[in-house]
C-alpha cells in the first residue's frame, strides 16, 4: 500500500528508520586593468556558460563516496550518465581523491558502467582479503583495532560500526522484504561498505595529510571559477563538501546547490566527531550555499538518520530533504549505490532545475574540448597538458598585439605561483609560444587551463584545444534553407497555415509567439498526458495554457517554425537586440503535450495527438492542421514489428492518408562509443540508427547539419543514419540543428535577454522543415491534402552537399526551388 509523504518542517524531526516515505522542505579578472574594469565582475557573466545554460548554475562538481573507485574520467562518466544521460565534458568536474595507496590499481570500468560502490565482484573479494576480512562474526572489530591509535579513536570509530549494522539490522527486522536486503551475499556487501567506510572516515578525522588531499581535491575544482555551481556530493563525499563549504565565504565561491546522497552525516557518531571537530553543537549551513539538498534511502544503512533538519543551523529555509525507504533503484543489491542515487527523478529534477534545460544540450558552445577535458580529468591536477588557445574574431578597437599580450601575461600570472619562476625560466618551463598567428600555446595545469577557461570572454579567445589534434567542429539557419529569400520574393509567411507540435507543449505567453492586439500564433493546446480525452487549454485557462511547457523542448522546437521577436543573443544581457524570425513566421501552432516535463513519454500519448489532430480535421469538413512535427522518437523492436509499421507508425500512416504533412526527427544516434579489448573507447559512426517513427516511409524524416556551413562541415555526428533496419533510404533530407537559437520556455517578459535559448540535435532540424512546407503550402494552397506530391517536390529540389545518401538523404531543402517549380 502506498503511504502518502509527509512535509517535516526543520523544527520538526521524525524518528529516525520511520517506514512512511517522508520529505522536508522549507523554501525560502582579466590580466590588462583597462580591460578587465570593462569585463562583467561577477563569475557567472564572465564565465559565458549562461548562453549554453541559462540556470542559476553553469558547472557541476562532483565529490564521489568511499572505497576504491576507476579512474577520475571513467567515474564522471558514470556520473554524468546516471544524472544527465550522457557524458558532459567540461561542464561537470569529478573531486577525486581516493587513496592509491591503499587501491595501488584502480577499479575496471567503463563509461557504461555504473558507479556502485563497493560490490560483491572478484576485485572487491580481494580487498576484502586485503583487509584480512573473512566473512565472519568479528572481523570488522578486529579492523578498528587495527586503525585506532587511541581508546578515543577506538570508541569513535566504533560507534561508526555499531550505527551502520543497526541500520542494517532496523530494515531487517522490518518485514521478509527488508530481510532479504542484507542477508546472504548482500551481508557480504555491507561487510565491504562497513570497511571502507571505517577507513576512510579514520582517515578525514584522525590523519591530518588525508584529510588535507580530501580537501583540496574538491577546493581546487572550486576555486578555478566557472561558478555558481552545483555540488554533487555522495558518501563521505558529503563529509568533504560539508567541510570545504563551511570555511568559504559567499565572495569566495557561489554554489547555487549542494546535493548530498547517501550521507554518513545521517550517522550520529559521524556528526558527533564533526561538532567535536568545529566546537559547535550543530552543524553551521554553510555561507557559500544557496540551497542544501539532501537525499537519502531509509535503507542506506550509511545514511542511519535519514532526515538532517534538526542537526543543521542557521539553514533560514534553504534546507531540504527527500527521505523514503527503497528510493535507490540499485537497491536491494545496494541501496547505498552513487549512480543509483543520482538517477532518482527527484535528483535529477532539483539539479536540472538549478542548472536549466540547454544544460545538458549535445552540442553546446564548448571552450575546453572533450579530449582535452577528459585528459585533464585522467591525469590529475598537477599535470601540465599541452593547450592551444585559439584568439576569437576581435570586436572593433581592439588590436590583436594587445589582445595578445593580455592574454599571455594572464598565463603567466597563473603559471607562476604553480612554477615558483618568473620571466624567461617561466616561459620555457610551461613552453609558452605566443609567436602564432591566431593562436597561443603552452603547457598548463588543468586549475591554470579551467581558471582560463572562466575568463575567455574577457580575454577574447574562443576555444581551448589539447595540442596534439584539431579538429573543427543563429538565427542564421532560415538562409540555409532559402526560407529567407522565399519570404521576401514569394511572401512565404504561412499564413493561413495550420500545424501542430507533438512535444512538451509550447509557452505560449512568450513574445515570439503573443504580442496583445498584434500576434496570437497558439490558439489552442492538448494536454495528452492526462487520463482520458486530451485536456483542451486556451489562452482563458491562464497559467496553464502559456505555461504548458515545463521542460523547454517543445517551445524551442516551435519557434523554429513559426513567430518572430527582437531580442539579445543568449547569454548577452544587455546586449544589442537581434531580430528572430522563424521559417513560417505567420504560421498557427497548435500545441499537443505528449511529453512529461522530463522529456519522456509513451506511444499511448503520441497516439492519443495524432487521433486529435485527425478529429479536429474531421470534424471541421476540411484541413485545419495541416502538418504534424514529432521532434521525438526512439527505439523499437524488430522481432516485434516491421520496420516502420509499429502502432505509432500506423496511426501517422493514416494521418498521412488524411492530407496531413507528417515531419520527424531522425535521431541522435549517429555517434556510439565502442570499448576495444584494451578496453580504450572508440567513437564510431554507426549505420542503421534511423529509430522509430522515422523510420516510417509515409513521413519525411530529418536530419541534422551545420546551420550556415554544410557544405563545408555535412552532416551532424550525432544525427542518426541510414539505412533502415528493412534497407530503405533515410533520413530523406537534412536542415540545420546544430546551435539553433529560438525561444526559451523559462523567459522573463522584462528580460530580453532571457527570450532565446541555444539547442542542437535533429530535434531542431525537424521544424526547419516543418516551417518550410507550411510557408511553400502558404502560397502554393493548391498542394494542401498532397502530402506524397508534397514530399516528391521537397526531395527533388534539394541542395545536394555531396555526401553519402544514407547520411545526407536528398540533401537540404531549398524553398526558392520548390516555388520557382511550381
Amino acid at each position: 500500500m502506498d503511504i502518502p509523504r509527509q512535509e517535516t518542517r526543520m523544527a520538526r524531526k521524525p524518528p529516525a528508520r520511520k517506514a512512511a516515505p517522508s520529505t522536508s522542505s522549507t523554501r525560502r579578472k582579466s590580466a590588462t586593468a583597462s580591460r578587465a574594469a570593462a569585463a562583467p565582475e561577477t563569475p557567472l557573466a564572465r564565465s559565458g556558460y549562461m548562453a549554453g545554460a541559462q540556470g542559476k548554475a553553469m558547472t557541476v562538481v562532483y565529490i564521489h563516496g568511499i572505497g576504491n573507485k576507476p579512474p577520475a574520467e571513467v567515474l564522471r562518466c558514470q556520473w554524468d550518465q546516471a544524472l544527465f544521460g550522457r557524458a558532459m565534458g567540461e561542464r561537470t568536474r569529478m573531486a577525486y581523491w581516493v587513496d592509491r595507496k591503499r587501491y595501488p590499481v584502480p577499479e575496471a570500468g567503463t563509461c557504461s558502467d555504473r558507479d556502485e560502490g563497493p560490490t560483491i565482484s572478484q576485485a572487491e573479494q580481494r580487498v576484502l582479503s586485503a583487509f584480512g576480512l573473512p566473512p565472519a562474526g568479528g572481523d570488522l572489530h578486529a579492523l578498528v583495532d587495527a586503525l585506532a591509535q587511541t581508546p578515543q579513536q577506538r570508541a569513535q570509530l566504533e560507534a561508526v560500526l555499531e550505527q551502520v549494522q543497526d541500520g542494517a539490522a532496523l530494515e531487517a527486522a522490518a518485514g521478509p522484504g527488508a530481510r532479504g536486503l542484507w542477508s546472504g551475499l548482500n551481508e557480504i556487501l555491507m561487510r565491504l561498505v562497513s570497511a571502507a567506510l571505517l577507513q576512510d572516515v579514520h582517515d578525514f578525522f584522525f590523519v591530518p595529510t588525508r584529510r588535507a588531499a580530501m580537501e583540496d581535491s574538491l577546493r581546487e575544482r572550486l576555486m578555478s571559477g566557472g561558478g555558481p555551481f552545483v555540488v554533487v556530493a555522495h558518501s563521505q563525499g558529503s563529509m568533504i563538501a560539508y567541510e570545504v563549504l563551511r570555511k568559504l565565504k559567499a565572495s569566495q565561491c557561489d554554489v547555487a546547490l549542494l546535493l548530498t546522497i547517501g550521507s554518513p552525516l545521517g550517522l550520529p557518531a559521524v556528526r558527533s566527531m564533526f561538532k567535536q571537530d568545529i566546537k559547535q553543537k550543530k552543524l553551521p549551513f554553510p555561507p557559500c550555499v544557496r540551497a542544501w539538498f539532501n537525499v537519502a534511502d531509509r535503507r542506506d544503512p550509511v545514511a542511519l538518520d535519514a532526515d538532517l533538519s534538526d542537526d543543521i543551523v542557521g539553514a533560514d529555509g534553504r534546507f531540504s530533504n527527500y527521505a523514503a525507504p527503497g528510493i535507490n533503484p540499485d537497491g536491494p543489491r545496494n541501496p547505498h549505490s552513487g549512480s543509483g542515487y543520482l538517477s532518482i527523478a527527484q535528483v535529477r529534477s532539483r539539479v536540472r532545475d538549478v542548472v536549466g534545460a540547454g544544460f545538458d544540450q549535445p552540442v553546446t558552445s564548448t571552450v575546453v574540448l572533450k579530449d582535452l577535458s577528459d585528459r585533464m580529468e585522467a591525469m590529475g591536477g598537477a599535470t601540465r597538458h599541452e593547450v592551444l588557445i585559439e584568439l576569437d574574431q576581435l570586436p572593433s578597437g581592439l588590436r590583436p598585439a594587445e589582445v595578445k599580450a593580455d592574454l599571455v601575461a594572464r598565463i603567466r600570472a597563473l603559471a607562476a605561483p604553480q612554477t615558483g619562476l618568473s620571466g624567461p625560466a617561466l616561459d620555457e618551463a610551461i613552453v609558452l609560444e605566443d609567436t602564432l598567428d591566431r593562436f597561443v600555446s603552452a603547457q598548463l595545469t588543468r586549475f591554470e587551463i579551467e581558471s582560463l577557461r572562466n575568463d575567455f570572454k574577457a580575454l577574447s579567445f574562443r576555444r581551448l584545444w589539447r595540442d596534439a589534434g584539431k579538429r573543427a567542429l543563429l538565427d542564421r539557419s532560415r538562409s540555409v534553407i532559402q526560407a529567407d529569400a522565399a519570404q521576401s520574393a514569394y511572401h512565404a509567411l504561412g499564413q493561413g497555415i495550420g500545424w501542430a507540435v507533438l512535444d512538451t507543449g509550447i509557452a505560449a505567453g512568450h513574445p515570439h509567439f503573443y504580442q496583445a492586439g498584434k500576434r496570437d500564433l497558439v490558439p489552442a493546446q492538448w494536454d495528452c498526458t492526462v487520463r482520458g480525452a486530451p485536456k483542451l487549454l486556451r489562452r482563458a485557462d491562464g497559467r496553464a495554457f502559456t505555461h504548458m511547457d515545463r521542460s523547454g523542448h517543445g517551445t524551442h522546437v516551435a519557434g523554429i517554425i513559426a513567430g518572430q521577436c527582437s531580442a539579445p543573443y543568449p547569454g548577452q544581457d544587455g546586449g544589442a537586440k537581434v531580430a528572430f524570425t522563424a521559417i513560417a513566421p505567420q504560421a498557427q501552432l497548435y500545441g499537443f503535450k505528449v511529453l512529461d516535463d522530463e522529456g519522456r513519454g509513451r506511444d499511448s500519448w503520441i497516439i492519443k495527438a495524432i487521433q486529435q489532430v485527425a478529429r479536429i480535421n474531421d470534424e471541421a469538413g476540411q484541413l485545419v492542421i495541416h502538418g504534424v512535427n514529432l521532434s521525438l522518437g526512439g527505439w523499437f523492436d524488430a522481432e516485434s514489428y516491421g520496420c516502420g509499421f509499429t502502432p505509432l507508425c500506423n496511426e501517422l500512416r493514416r494521418l498521412w492518408r488524411q492530407g496531413v504533412v507528417v515531419v520527424l526527427a531522425a535521431g541522435n544516434e549517429g555517434l556510439a562509443w565502442l570499448v576495444q579489448q584494451d578496453g580504450v573507447p572508440l567513437a564510431a559512426n554507426m549505420d542503421m540508427t534511423i529509430g522509430d517513427p522515422a523510420n516510417l516511409q509515409e513521413a519525411i524524416a530529418v536530419g541534422s547539419v551545420h546551420k550556415t556551413n554544410p557544405h563545408s562541415y555535412g552532416v551532424s555526428y550525432f544525427s542518426s543514419k541510414g539505412p533502415t533496419a528493412d534497407g530503405r533510404c533515410k533520413p530523406d533530407v537534412v536542415a540545420p540543428g546544430e546551435k539553433i537559437i529560438s525561444a526559451h520556455y523559462d523567459y522573463r517578459l522584462r528580460e530580453p535577454s532571457t527570450w532565446m535559448l541555444e539547442m542542437s540535435g535533429t530535434s531542431m532540424a525537424a521544424p526547419h522543415v516543418s516551417g518550410l512546407v507550411a510557408g511553400f503550402l502558404s502560397v502554393r494552397r493548391e498542394f494542401i491534402g498532397a502530402p506524397d506530391r508534397i514530399k516528391a517536390l521537397l526531395m527533388a529540389h534539394c541542395t545536394d552537399i555531396g555526401r553519402d545518401r544514407y547520411m545526407q538523404g536528398c540533401g537540404v531543402p531549398n524553398l526558392v526551388k520548390m516555388l520557382a517549380a511550381t
